[in-house]
């Protein structure tokens, strides 16, 4: 309850003297912590206003719209991330993700695929489009791939990975 107070005294007073777009960047995280998606929105809308180039805003954004069910605005935001830093493996990551909940399965391994070429030992990447790999019947690519992020140290039961790939 007491964190729950100062947390909320914190956003109202950064909130009052909100003047950089890593103010309201900030203002954004909190209230994505909150669980206040709405407020979060416009708080990354008001650091894109006034950097117009501020990728992480656009990843946020993007998350939070992902909540929301707004997929096309996240697919939208991630876009412009990855345009302003072509190396940002996140933006990728939750590119494919969300591309994955909308069925665009082979935009979602490419950007799985340009993840892994980004950051070659992020495991749950390789989990992910494994995942995807089964429900597309590449059983053969869906195993390198559990393996793979098995071997990056994922959590897997070995029993898990025989099943799958017997």
């Amino acid at each position: 309850m007491n964190k729950t107070i100062i947390v909320l005294a914190l956003i109202i007073s950064t909130n009052a003297y909100c003047q950089t777009a890593h103010d309201y960047y900030t203002l954004g995280n909190n209230n994505y912590l909150l669980k206040d998606y709405k407020e979060a929105i416009k708080d990354y809308t008001k650091a894109i206003d006034l950097e117009p180039n501020y990728g992480k805003a656009y990843c946020s954004r993007a998350i939070v719209e992902s909540i929301q069910k707004e997929y096309k605005n996240a697919i939208k935001d991630l876009t412009k991330a990855i345009k302003i830093d072509p190396k940002n493996s996140k933006a990728y990551y939750c590119r494919a993700n969300t591309k994955n909940i909308l069925n665009d399965y082979s935009g979602a391994i490419e950007d799985y695929s340009k993840t892994i070429e980004l950051d070659p030992t992020f495991s749950k990447t390789y989990n992910d489009r494994a995942e995807l790999k089964f429900k597309l019947g590449q059983k053969e690519n869906a195993c390198m791939d559990l393996n793979k992020a098995a071997e990056l140290g994922y959590p897997y039961p070995f029993d898990y990975i025989k099943k799958r790939c017997k």
